[in-house]
């Protein structure tokens, strides 16, 4: 059971000579009880942008590297911003006056991996760069949200500690399997290495499961409610488990764009498919061309997510569909 506290109030900053002004709210997300032998299952969005460090404009593309303008107003030493995640992030995208692009493009992000004065390089394929970016595009530069900024860590941890199998567990996919995360001897860790995973991103779309194996657990996410989201789309016959990007809930028509690059059918097998967790079983959710479909019951059914909530996108086999990206406006 979720519990929604959105406070839908107006935040102006100035930033780097541009004014900034976005919703703010809270989303409690209660985590039934577990235990070692019978751990529970919750899954979960994080539905929130942290606040921005700069917004503005690009002002030069140079491959990956990009000139912001004013940046320096943020008055950010050369490299801080890869001493911790940040993301940059599109908010008005291709200013050049293609309408029908703009409105595909805002929502999407990119990671920092370096930054020198006003340059910004963002890891990003030659490919994306001429997709999604043009000059003067307006952008921000957010702090990315990480295992330890949502869920904390040494001392400030919020869950159980302890070895993968007797401690709390963040599961993420991966594209062939789950990440597992557990926070033992004061570290977040995973399996395949000793290094410190709390610097590890969690993306807007991105869902999680926890797994809690102690008493019951509310967890508090917050920040600036994002206007767009894109949402990563997996190749055929392929899952990805994405998130409910917005503190309010959304029907499947509201989260997936059938239009194109979907596979619609009147029979689950053949269909791009949206699973459920229901607390014992997936249900099981397609489209036939003009309308959801509960495959158990075989009724409509435009299946509402919770906030706070994610849930998981199983691609067909279909050569008729491809990856790529889902933009999922904030609904009005």
């Amino acid at each position: 059971m979720k519990k929604l506290f959105l406070y839908l109030f107006l935040v102006t900053r100035l930033i780097s000579s541009t004014e900034y002004t976005g919703a703010v709210g809270v989303t409690n997300i209660n985590l039934p009880a577990g235990s070692s032998a019978s751990a529970s299952y919750t899954f979960l969005s994080t539905a929130y942008n942290q606040d921005p460090a700069y917004s503005g404009t690009i002002d030069a593309i140079n491959g990956a590297s990009l000139t912001l303008a004013d940046f320096s107003l943020a008055d950010y030493d050369d490299h801080e911003l890869t001493q911790s995640p940040h993301l940059l992030r599109v908010v008005d995208g291709n200013a050049d006056g293609n309408a029908d692009l703009s409105s595909t493009v805002n929502g999407m992000i990119f990671p920092v991996i370096g930054h020198v004065g006003d340059v910004v390089t963002i890891n990003a394929t030659s490919s994306e760069i001429s997709t999604y970016l043009a000059l003067y595009d307006g952008v921000e530069i957010i702090q990315a949200n990480t295992l330890e900024s949502l869920f904390g860590a040494g001392d400030d941890f919020v869950g159980l500690s302890g070895k993968p199998s007797s401690g709390d567990n963040i599961l993420v996919w991966d594209s062939v399997g789950w990440k597992v995360y557990f926070h033992y001897n004061n570290k977040w860790q995973t399996f395949g290495t000793r290094s410190d995973q709390k610097a590890t991103i969690i993306y807007p779309d991105e869902g999680m499961i926890y797994v809690r194996r102690s008493d019951a657990l509310t967890l508090s996410f917050s920040g600036y409610i994002p206007n767009a989201v894109q949402s990563y789309l997996p190749p055929p016959d392929h899952k990805f488990l994405m998130s409910n990007p917005f503190p309010v809930a959304m029907t499947l028509s509201e989260l997936i764009d059938t239009s194109s690059n979907w596979e619609s059918s009147n029979t689950v097998i053949d269909a791009d498919q949206i699973l459920v967790w229901t607390g014992s079983a997936w249900g099981i959710y397609f489209y036939n061309g003009s309308d959801w479909i509960n495959s158990l019951t075989g009724e409509i059914d435009d299946k509402s997510i919770e906030a706070g909530a994610s849930f998981m996108i199983l691609r067909s086999q279909s050569l008729g569909v491809s990856e790529g990206y889902n933009k999922i406006d904030l609904p009005d």
